[in-house]
């Protein structure tokens, strides 16, 4: 704040953190939430349903879906769970209208499907959270309207690649 930064989005990674993201957001005027299941966290949610995101994504200071996505690097939770809990997080967004967070690592191939596929079912508006995948999947996300957002990472001189990506992406997206 004192820096000058006026809005702070507290992403949520499992069902247990949501009351205490959305108190935060609730209790501090420039704080808003999300409310999802990372996808590390997705075996531990496995029979979490629809209708328990679209409860959390009521309250007014909750902005965003996620985060949500596929993470086949680490492999914590299986990834028929995980692609199932994606699916849901993009029928919660698209109902609501709110932005889904994807977090991607090793996947693309499955993440671009799965979006490709949900996109063809109705639009919604997502991002690719912290991306550091190809130029390849940066092109089809972009084609399927999606935002990209770049940290930290780019800035790394091994991050050659990222950064040359980060060149061909919209200034707007």
């Amino acid at each position: 704040r004192a820096a000058g930064i006026s809005g702070f989005l507290n992403i949520s990674t499992r069902q247990s953190e949501w009351d205490q993201v959305i108190a935060t957001a609730a209790r501090e005027s420039d704080v808003w939430a999300s409310v999802g299941i990372h996808p590390h966290e997705a075996d531990a949610h496995a029979d979490l349903g629809e209708a328990a995101l679209f409860a959390a994504s009521e309250h007014p200071k909750v902005i965003a879906i996620g985060e949500t996505g596929l993470d086949y690097y680490y492999e914590h939770s299986s990834r028929e769970t995980q692609q199932a809990l994606f699916r849901s997080h993009i029928n919660v967004a698209r109902a609501t209208g709110l932005p889904l967070i994807v977090h991607t690592r090793d996947a693309e191939q499955d993440t671009a499907a799965i979006i490709a596929e949900e996109m063809g079912k109705g639009a919604f508006p997502a991002l690719i959270h912290c991306f550091t995948a190809s130029a390849d999947f940066a092109r089809q996300m972009l084609d399927l309207g999606l935002t990209i957002s770049l940290s930290g990472i780019v800035t790394f001189k091994n991050a050659k690649d990222l950064q040359d990506i980060a060149k061909t992406i919209p200034e707007d997206r």
